[in-house]
């Protein structure tokens, strides 16, 4: 099976955040985190559409970084959603792995 690629990584980490976002919401305890949990979700949205449109230098070594640190921040997210003890926890996962998406739209070439 072929090695995930950027835009494969984003789109998942949007389903997942798209699959589970009413039982994170639902978990949510203040008006900031429910703001943060949307944001981060509409961000991860955005990324994985905008990642459509741009060509990525995948053999790069701060591409290959980051992909590596954002594969990491999605298992983690995978995990956590499962036993969704602390939202605090999972929603800074969340943007860690939202913004690394975002810096890897911004490596990525228009075509």
């Amino acid at each position: 099976m072929p090695e995930e690629n950027i835009l494969d990584n984003l789109q998942k980490l949007y389903f997942t955040l798209d699959c589970n976002f009413n039982k994170l919401y639902a978990k949510c305890e203040t008006d900031i985190q429910r703001d943060q949990l949307r944001t981060s979700y509409v961000n991860a949205r955005d990324n994985y559409w905008e990642a459509r449109d741009r060509f990525f230098q995948e053999n790069e070594p701060i591409v290959k970084s980051l992909i590596d640190d954002f594969k990491a921040a999605q298992k983690q997210i995978e995990r956590l959603v499962k036993n969704l003890r602390d939202v605090t926890e999972i929603l800074k996962v969340i943007t860690v792995a939202v913004n690394i998406g975002s810096s890897l739209i911004t490596l990525g070439s228009s075509f």
